[in-house]
């Protein structure tokens, strides 16, 4: 997992030192500190092999590069020193296609990804038109391959989709699946399902990305268009809960936003069919209203809580 993206979710202890909470799925009671550089980090996992025998890196580099570059687009949405929601939002044309192109490679780079095209052994699509250097590399690894193939036309069918900027009042989790695809994370056809789903990004502990889906948009025309969101109590804990079901093998959350606080898992999380799972995965429809543009919240919601309201103050 990026580096740059996990720092949101971190503390920051000291100089050049973050530190993350992490839940295994099998432990999921069990939290225990680390940093961002000591999660999610296998060396190799990206190298392919040359018909020479010879190690390549190139799919590596360009998620490198595409970090580099979206980086500078979060700290945009991130980073306004007196609001949650920034006020340059929507996003400009150039940061919007790099963040496309950033959440396109989380989609398609997961170990969840890898799990579910190893299992299905999903014949490899026609690469002549690529590079030579990356159609050798991809030809040694399945995973490579289909991130090479489907990496363009899936930042293409994201960028084209209307994005809400959003904050919620429930503290978010993150995981080893950062993009979530509502309803169809595992489809074959991950092009589709991302142009049919409704797609979250948690952005930090109390800020999200969703692009809602052709259902979600029909009640409201303008979310036809970017727009801002406010998920409230039930529909937080809602974002919570969807995030939590496509992990693999662990959650992420700040140390101090805690979602375990105020939620719990309940019932079965998407099915891992590559582990011998075969119920049926849970299904989401999410109701939300336009935030007006001319509000915002401030930013010292991102990380301050509200005191606790007590018997008398909720009767007040």
């Amino acid at each position: 997992m990026p580096q740059m993206y996990l720092r949101h979710f971190a503390r920051h202890a000291a100089r050049r030192k973050y530190e993350l909470m992490v839940r295994r799925l099998g432990r999921i009671g069990e939290p225990f500190p680390v940093t961002p550089t000591g999660i999610a980090a296998e060396t190799g996992y990206y190298w392919g092999i040359s018909a020479d025998g010879v190690p390549h890196h190139a799919v590596e580099e360009l998620f490198t590069s595409l970090e580099g570059r979206a980086d500078s687009v979060l700290k945009v949405l991130l980073n306004d020193p007196e609001w949650a929601l920034t006020p340059q939002w929507p996003l400009g044309p150039d940061q919007r296609h790099v963040l496309a192109w950033w959440m396109a490679a989380q989609i398609l780079r997961t170990t969840r990804q890898r799990k579910r095209l190893t299992h299905r052994r999903a014949q490899a699509p026609d690469l002549t038109a690529v590079p030579d250097e990356v159609h050798q590399l991809a030809e040694n690894n399945p995973h490579l391959r289909y991130i090479v193939e489907n990496i363009v036309t899936l930042a293409i069918t994201l960028e084209a989709r209307p994005w809400a900027l959003g904050f919620s009042d429930m503290c978010l989790l993150t995981s080893d699946t950062p993009v979530v695809v509502w309803n169809r994370p595992d489809e074959e056809d991950q092009i589709r399902a991302a142009a049919l789903s409704d797609i979250m990004l948690p952005l930090d502990p109390h800020r999200f990305l969703f692009l809602p889906g052709p259902v979600t948009r029909q009640d409201d025309r303008r979310k036809e268009v970017d727009h801002l969101m406010h998920a409230r109590g039930a529909v937080g804990m809602a974002l919570v809960g969807v995030a939590y079901d496509v992990a693999d093998q662990f959650v992420i959350h700040h140390p101090e936003h805690d979602p375990w606080k105020h939620w719990k898992p309940t019932g079965p999380s998407q099915p891992k069919s590559w582990e011998g799972e075969t119920h049926s995965g849970p299904q989401y429809v999410l109701q939300y209203a336009v935030f007006p543009p001319d509000q915002n919240i401030e930013r010292r919601w991102t990380i301050e809580h509200p005191p606790p309201r007590t018997p008398a103050a909720a009767h007040s």
